[in-house]
């Protein structure tokens, strides 16, 4: 895989969280031999030996389960741990999601929303009122979960103690996932006492928000900017299918370009495996172009 990402063109790469603890070995040697670096770890990674695939919501650190959190803490610690072993300079982070004990309203109004079709999502009152409700009701939530979030970053604090390793907290597509975009910064600053907590910002995961009414890209990225230390490029349609190779879908990045800061930011292109190769060399030149 990764001598694959060199034939590619890519000098650094990120370790996903789907690697699994049969891979670290591997992994090891292609970097001792310098196949590639790596710039980036996404937690948990690696994944659990009980997990199988993509697993970076194992558990939560949103949780009120001292037993869920303990976890949490535990494999993020190896994450940390393996982000050492690999000289990266950040980890992404999931934060977790509003809890529901009977009714998910964050997966209704997401079906509503599917349902109606995005592209029509703007014009259409029942949506925006459903959304308005569901934004009412979950801000009590949300802050209540942004509490348990911080005690849960200070658990693996010291880890993160001598070394240049960052947290970047990834702005998510989920509707009810944490943080939640109208009080991102909140959170942010309920983690201020930790130096190592950054944001991370997704274009595509803003992208979707933004077909669903939640935000602008645009304001989520101003208002987060001087925190942000890296991004997951990759593009977006207007039916809200995202992970797709830059130039495929909607997003304007002539129009983000002025935010992007080659010298400070990390920037990683995070495009699904069903993706042609064509259009991931194509990503990789007009990021690299953009850039320059």
């Amino acid at each position: 895989m990764l001598c694959k990402a060199a034939e590619y063109g890519f000098e650094y790469v990120e370790l996903g969280h789907s690697t699994p603890v049969t891979a670290m070995d591997g992994i090891k040697k292609a970097l001792s031999e310098g196949i590639v670096k790596v710039s980036s770890l996404h937690n948990f990674c690696p994944v659990p030996g009980f997990a199988r695939g993509p697993s970076p919501n194992l558990f939560s650190p949103s949780t009120r389960w001292k037993s869920e959190s303990a976890q949490w803490v535990r494999h993020s610690k190896n994450t940390v741990a393996f982000a050492k072993d690999c000289n990266a300079r950040a980890i992404v982070f999931h934060m977790g999601s509003l809890n529901y004990f009977f009714y998910d309203k964050a997966a209704a109004l997401r079906t509503k929303a599917d349902e109606i079709g995005f592209d029509k999502l703007k014009e259409d009152k029942s949506f925006q009122a459903a959304r308005s409700r569901f934004l009412r009701s979950s801000k009590r939530k949300a802050n209540r979960a942004y509490k348990h979030i911080a005690d849960n970053i200070g658990a693996i604090a010291d880890d993160f103690k001598d070394t240049d390793i960052l947290m970047g907290i990834e702005n998510r597509e989920g509707v009810g996932e944490l943080p939640m975009e109208s009080s991102f910064v909140q959170m942010l600053e309920l983690a201020k006492p930790y130096g190592f907590v950054r944001a991370w910002h997704d274009i595509g995961h803003s992208k979707i928000k933004e077909l669903m009414g939640f935000c602008t890209q645009e304001d989520l990225i101003e208002k987060t900017l001087p925190l942000i230390a890296g991004w997951h490029l990759h593009d977006c349609d207007e039916s809200g299918k995202d992970h797709q190779g830059i130039g495929k879908g909607c997003i304007d990045f002539k129009s983000l370009k002025r935010f992007f800061d080659a010298k400070r930011h990390l920037f990683i292109l995070e495009i699904n495996s069903s993706v042609p190769e064509g259009d991931v060399i194509d990503s990789r030149k007009f990021t690299e172009d953009m850039l320059s």
